[in-house]
Order: C-alpha cells, then structure tokens, then sequence
C-alpha cells in the first residue's frame, strides 16, 4: 500500500514565496536556474540518476498547497522525475549556436511551476552541434544555492552509479549516508512566534534606517544589452525577452581589486565578503544615499552541521543598516559590517517579513517590504562541478525577472585565482531590474566597486575622497518617486491625494471609489480613507490575504501584491488595478485568445475566401488538430473568383473519421450545391476521402477531390495516440521552419511539462505564444489521432482525385491507388509536409488544384 502524501506547515519563508509566486506579474521571479556547459551525457543514464536523487529528498518531493489561511508543505512518498531533451545536429542556417543556447535556455528559465506538483525541478538536456548544456531549474521554496549544490553532487554520484551497474540499481548501493529530512525544517521554523529579544535585535537596529538603492533611470532601460565590449568570463549580460522585467551581468574582479580584498580583509580581520559588502554600502552612501540605510543580505541560516548537509530551502533575508560618514576610513566601514554580519548569526533565523510587520509604518514606508539592492555570499558554491565524469561549467543566468533593482551574487569561482594570485578568483554576477536601470547604469556601478576596492587598498585615506560614477537615493519612496515617469493611469485615477473619498477609476476594471474603500471597510471594520496604511489601521497578513481576494473578485483583475506592499493604501491599489492600453501586457493574450476561439468555430464551414457569387468554390477539410489557418496561402494563391470554405472541428460531439465526414457533409449538402472541388491536407484529405464515399453511396455526382500529402487509412496505430513528441516536433516544423525544429525532442512523459517546453521552444524560436493555447491545440490533436487510429477500412472511391505528395513514400502513394477505380492523378513537389502549405511549393499546388476544373468552369 502506497503511503500517504504527509502534510506539515511551510516555513515563513516558503510562505512569502508562494503568495509571490501566485501574486507576481512574473511567475518565475524565484525560479532558479543552472546553466551548465557539459560533455554529452547519456540521457537514459541522467534520468535513471535523477529519480535516484528526487527518491531521496524530501524536498524534491514536495509541493504547497492552502488550507485555510495557511500555506502547507505536502511531502509525497514518491514523485516521477522526468529530463526533456531537445538537440539540433548542427545550428539552423543563419543562427549561432551560442545565441539559440541562450535564447532557449532563457525561455526554458522562464517557464513558472505549478507549486502544488512535485518535483518543483526540472532538468532539460540541450545541444546544439557539439555544444552540450544541461539546464537545472528549481523553485526556490524547496531549494537554495546551498542545497543545489548538495544535490549536483548527488547527481553526479548517482551517474557514475547508474553508469557502473545499470538504471536497476539501489539507493542504498550509491548513496552512503541517510539524507537529512527538510520537512522538520519547516516546521521548526513555525513552531512559534519568535521571542521578543530576537525580534527586537532586528527593529531596533532598523529604526530610523531606509532602504539604499541606485537612482533609477527614470523609465524602462533596454530590454536587452550584451555587453560586447566585457566578454566572457569576465562579463556578459544575459538577454530579456519581450515583456520581461531584468537582465543580468557577470563581472569578474580585475586582480587588484582581488589583491586589494585580500589585503583590506587581512588588515581588518574580516572575511572577504565583509569588504565587498562594505564596497556596495560605500558606492551607495557616496553616490547620495545618505545617513542611516540598509542593505538586504541573504543568509545561508544553516547553523548545525546537520542544516549544512539538509537540501531544502533555508535561507533567510535581513536588513544590516549602517552610516557611513564622508570623514571616516574604508576600514571602519568594513569593520562596521564584519560586527553586523558576526552579531546577526545567532538571529539569521527571523526572516525579514516578521521583522517588516513589526516596525513602525514611517520605517516601513522607509525600507519597504522587499530591499530594493540584496547582496549574497555564494562562495564556492556552483564551482568545482562534474558530471559524467567531466567538468561542468557554471555559465551566467538566463534569469530575466528581477527580484528586486539589483541582486549582487559573490561566487568564488576556480581553484586557483588567475595571473599567479593565490585562492579563487571573485566573480559578481547580477541580476537588475531593466524597467529601473539601464545596462550601462550597472556596469557603471560594478565599475564603483573595483574603484573603491582599489581606492581603499592601502591604511588611511577617507570614504570622502572616493569617487564614483553612481547616483543612489535613500529610501523606497524616493527610488519610487524617481523611478516613475508619471502617475500610472492619470486618466483612471482622479485626484487621490485632494479627495480622499473620490477615487474615480474611469471605465475601469477596479470598479468605483466607493467599492475599493468598501472593500476595505469590510476587511477592517473601520471607516478607510484613500492614503490610509493598511497596517496602521490595524491589519494584519491574514486580513491582506482576505482583502486582495475580495478585490480580484469583485474587479477581475489580479493585483501586484509586493508592489502594492511598499504602499498599502486604497490609492495604490487603485492605481494598480487600473485598465492598460492596448499594448499593456494581457492584451496581446486576449486577442490570441479570440484568434483560439475563431479556430476552433463551428462544425459548419468557415469562409475562408468569398470569392465571386458563380465563382468555382474550394472546400477545404481542418488536418490534425488545427483549423482554417494552415490553408491562408492556398487560398491566397487560387485564381480570382474562387470561394474556399473550411471545415473545422470545435473538439466536441463525434470523435470517429465516419461520425465526422458525416457531420462535415451535412450542412454541403443543406446549401443545395456541393462544392467544385473537396479536398484537405494531411488529415483533412483524408476526410474529404471519406466524404467522397459518402456522396456517392447517397448517389450523388462526387466533385473531384484533391488530398495534400494526406496519411492512407490503416496509417495511424494506438500507439500514435497521445504522442506528446511528435505532436511538438509537427508544431515546431509547421511554425518555425527557417529556425529548424530540433533533430531530438524529448517532452518527457508529463503532459503538462511537455507542453511548458513546446511553449518555450516556441517562444525562443517562432515568437510569442501562450501554453493555454497549446494545451487546447494538444487535445484536439489527440482527438484526430485517435480518430485516425480507428479508422482501418475505407470505402473505394470513384471520381477524380489529385494526389500531391511531399512527405509520402511511394509506398503509401500505392496504398491510396488502391482506395480508387479509377486512375489516381499524382504529382510530387520538393517539399516536407509543412512547407507544402508554404511559398512556391502551395502556388504550385494552387495551380494544380485550379485545373482539376475544366476550363470552362475554371
């Protein structure tokens, strides 16, 4: 009997990033993703290690889900590991191969997790000619840096295992040491509120502090912007596709900066993160974001040596605050931060969302409820890999959702630094919110940091008499103020400020002035004026779960929650929840959505082309699993005067060849005339086939039919249905030709995931699309299949057939004689199936299929 699935509370932490994860514009702002540069390895062997490793942990078995007002970990006893793989022999002509690595491997990062399934992991084995990657993506609620690193090892101990005694093998034969459980992790960490000393380390040390930040540009930077100029390693920006909101850079420290670390860390007596830490709270204070601010910093939170081997999610955020004064030495900074990261040890464990609603309301509009610059001490972690007995390069993220402005990651990156230094060399790589800063604005900063390094190599000297280039503020709302061209909607929100109770939202999904406050009337029990605090007035999470569901409902729309939290008022969340023009993101979806609908129509024929009222007309019938739009270009292409009308199937009703070529004959035959010529490609010909047989077993004069490139009955088997693989292969060809659909497809075995990868192959390849749609367009392509599966026997028929072959064998060209008396027309044109549809190729074919009328008719 399989044990149940066991459901304990989430961490505080987890918490927070599912209500991000469900509330974000950007769904995979906390997914995290290694790039690895490998040598090929065997995907057999990779999926037998991986199941191994996800067997193993707790966390990669886990899933959240609510109950009630609370967020639960559920830890099942067994979930299925699947890698996908998507290869292409060699680059398609006019691509490079590191472009198209790193458009997919952006796209793939990109794809968000379903926080309910386990494993919230994926592995996708990528190559291009002899280029090989392996992309690892996680969630961050079951892992962080640490424990990635824990379970690359993992892996690599499970592959030399698989590939030593076969995919058979026992955990018990690779692994040598029990895992250590997360679960209890989590629910430590909720055992309780925390006690009021350890809070109050944290509030009294943030009192009076406000959040440091870069000035922002003042509206969205480009999108994208490698750094051509840096190079590899020593740094690299990582593009931003469409409708993404950051980049990222990788920077390797010059070695004077390197040597300069070294030098002030040894005079002080710190560690080296305690001087590049002070670096950026010294760049910050010179660029103008003076008096008290703080930093946030990520922790590892791993305090036993048991925490140290757990693969969960651990780490923690705080706030250091700090002054930095223009008179005073490098060296006292730096001293300042090695005593707040040594005294904040014992308190890593109080997150910075309980100490956030614990401070006064001035402190948190001051710092905000995510620190708008995060700096984190990765160390050795992602060096030192291998797999399959091969190194594996860390290469820089394809992350394009910004966290917060600016993430600065510190990676110790080799084993021995370069140019004859001794230890690892420093590698900062970050991540940076391009609708606030520009790409030049953060190589401009990270140019700050080696001065002030470089600067400050040597005792004496003052903080005043550093330079930078960087321009910074203190506090959200400033960096707010800064940062924002305009009011949001002008047009939509009316005087908030002068009218507290007259908030008009014209035309707008947010509703009336009256209904936003009487939401908040009714969540708090008090009368609400537009630019009150919610936590002012009393609130408390619980109540800003319930408040946020009451708005969406009423409103329809989905509300920035963060963002809504650096100013929880009515007014900004009316500006929020204000309409977006047509170019706004969404809008582009809906039309896609209609587009969706039109497709799929009615049973009835769809007019395709009006032609004249005597004109010859064309009646076309839908291949597997699409509609009219494959057949635009033919239709196009006939001579003027021709009506083409299609046949579309709306996925409900009749699922048999026989149930559905009757059903498309009944509203020809209702019109009182048959069309001139009945015809389809792939599926759709055979249909038309089978409505051929139709007509002429009710004794009416058949028109001639013309089948492109269409399957012979008996073609199909069982074992055709559901095929996930060829289904995104036919997609790929028949949507990005010029780009190459891959020589390998690997979807894996879940449906869902499988779809994810077509969607971002798509969207790396063809443009944008949606994975709703793909989802509809899956099922409905399963539905033919099957249909095509059953359909064993066909009726002979007797009329006029064209048969134009691309993909067929000859084989199956002499099967379809066989489904005629009389003699089968055939031409074959230099084409696959998809490019039939195509360019020359369907003029041609619009030719062909114009004289199979006589002239006269024509």
């Amino acid at each position: 009997m399989t044990p149940a699935p066991v459901e304990l509370p989430s961490s505080p932490a987890q918490e927070a990033l599912w209500w991000i994860q469900h509330r974000a514009e950007h769904k995979d702002v906390y997914n995290l993703t290694w790039r690895l540069r490998v040598t090929k390895l065997d995907p057999v062997v990779l999926a037998a290690a991986w199941q191994l490793v996800v067997d193993r942990h707790e966390a990669l078995r886990t899933g959240f889900a609510r109950r009630g007002e609370q967020i639960v970990q559920i830890i099942r006893p067994a979930a299925e590991a699947d890698v996908q793989e998507v290869v292409w022999s060699a680059a398609p002509a006019g691509t490079a191969p590191d472009a198209l690595l790193d458009e997919v491997a952006a796209r793939l990062h990109a794809l968000p997790f379903d926080l309910e399934s386990a494993p919230l992991a994926r592995l996708t084995q990528i190559g291009v000619g002899p280029v090989d990657e392996l992309l690892v993506t996680v969630h961050h609620s079951v892992l962080d840096g640490w424990a990635l690193q824990l379970v690359m090892d993992d892996l690599r101990t499970a592959y030399e295992a698989v590939r030593e005694h076969g995919p058979d093998v026992s955990a018990d034969r690779v692994f040598t040491e029990p895992a250590v459980p997360y679960g209890e992790f989590g629910v430590a960490e909720r055992s309780g509120p925390k006690a009021d000393a350890e809070r109050e380390f944290w509030t009294s040390r943030l009192r009076g502090a406000r959040a440091a930040a870069l000035l922002p540009d003042g509206g969205p930077g480009p999108r994208s912007g490698t750094d051509a100029s840096a190079g590899t390693p020593t740094g690299a920006s990582t593009a931003s596709p469409t409708g993404s909101s950051g980049a990222g850079l990788r920077h390797r420290l010059s070695p004077a900066a390197q040597t300069a670390v070294a030098g002030i860390a040894q005079r002080v007596g710190c560690t080296p993160f305690a001087v590049q830490l002070a670096a950026v709270r010294t760049v910050l204070a010179r660029g103008g974001a003076g008096g008290r601010t703080a930093l946030g910093v990520v922790v590892a939170n791993r305090m036993s040596l048991a925490d140290q081997r757990r693969i969960g999610y651990c780490a923690n955020t705080v706030l250091l605050a700090d002054t930095v004064t223009d008179d005073e030495p490098f060296d006292a900074v730096v001293g300042r931060a090695r005593d707040g990261l040594w005294e904040s040890l014992p308190y890593q464990h109080v997150g910075f969302p309980e100490v956030f609603a614990e401070l006064p309301a001035g402190d948190r509009a001051a710092l905000g409820s995510t620190p708008p610059v995060l700096i984190t001490h990765h160390g050795g972690i992602g060096s030192g890999l291998s797999l399959g007995g091969r190194p594996a390069q860390l290469l820089p993220t394809p992350s394009t959702s910004a966290r917060c402005q600016l993430l600065i990651g510190v990676f110790e990156d080799g084993e021995d630094g370069r140019d004859g230094r001794d230890g690892k060399d420093t590698v900062l790589e970050i991540e940076y919110d391009t609708g606030q800063l520009r790409p030049d604005t953060v190589r401009a900063f990270v140019r700050d940091i080696e001065e002030v390094l470089l600067g400050s190599a040597g005792p004496g000297g003052s903080v005043g008499g550093l330079r930078v280039a960087s321009r910074a503020v203190a506090g959200v709302a400033s960096a707010t103020a800064a940062a924002a061209p305009g009011p949001l909607a002008p047009e939509a929100v009316a005087s908030l400020a002068d009218a507290p109770h007259a908030m008009s939202v014209a035309g707008s999904a947010a509703g009336s002035a009256a209904g936003l406050l009487a939401d908040w009337e009714q969540v708090l029990g008090k009368a609400v004026d537009t630019g009150d605090d919610f936590f002012e007035l009393g609130g408390h999470s619980l109540q800003v779960l319930e408040l946020v569901a009451l708005v969406e409902e009423r409103t329809g729309r989905e509300l920035d929650v963060p963002e809504w939290l650096d100013e929880p008022t009515p007014r900004r969340m009316a500006q929020l929840l204000a309409p977006a023009g047509p170019g706004a993101p969404g809008a582009a979806e809906a039309a896609e959505a209609a587009e969706v609908a039109r497709a799929a129509g009615p049973a009835g024929p769809a007019v395709l082309r009006e032609g004249d009222a005597d004109g010859p007309h064309l009646h076309l019938v839908h291949g597997a699993g699409v509609g009219r739009i494959p057949y635009r270009e033919l239709a196009d292409a006939l001579p003027s005067g021709w009506r083409v009308t299609v046949s579309e199937d709306d996925g409900t009703g009749e699922t048999s060849v026989e149930e559905l070529a009757e059903r498309y004959l009944a509203p020809l035959l209702a019109a009182g005339r048959l069309p001139d010529v009945l015809g389809g490609w792939s599926m759709g010909g055979l249909l038309a086939h089978a409505m051929a047989a139709r007509i002429e077993t009710r004794g009416l004069p058949c028109p001639p039919l013309v089948l492109l490139d269409s399957p012979v009955p008996g073609d199909f088997t069982a074992a055709d249905v559901g095929d996930l693989g060829a289904f995104a292969r036919d997609v790929l060809r028949a949507a990005a030709p010029a780009a190459g659909a891959p020589d390998v497809l690997r979807p894996g075995r879940r449906t869902g995931r499988g779809i994810d990868l077509l969607t971002a192959l798509l969207r790396a390849t063809a443009g944008e699309t949606r994975a709703e749609a793909l989802h509809a367009r899956y099922a409905l392509h399963a539905r033919h299949v099957a249909a095509m599966a059953a359909y064993k026997r066909a009726a002979v028929v007797d009329t006029p057939t064209l048969l134009v072959a691309a993909g067929l064998s000859e084989a199956e060209v002499a099967r379809w004689r066989r489904q005629f008396t009389g003699d089968l027309d055939v031409v074959r044109l230099p084409a696959d199936h998809y490019a039939l549809l195509r360019g020359e190729t369907v003029r041609r074919a619009a030719e062909l299929v114009a004289h199979l009328l006589p002239v006269t008719a024509r």
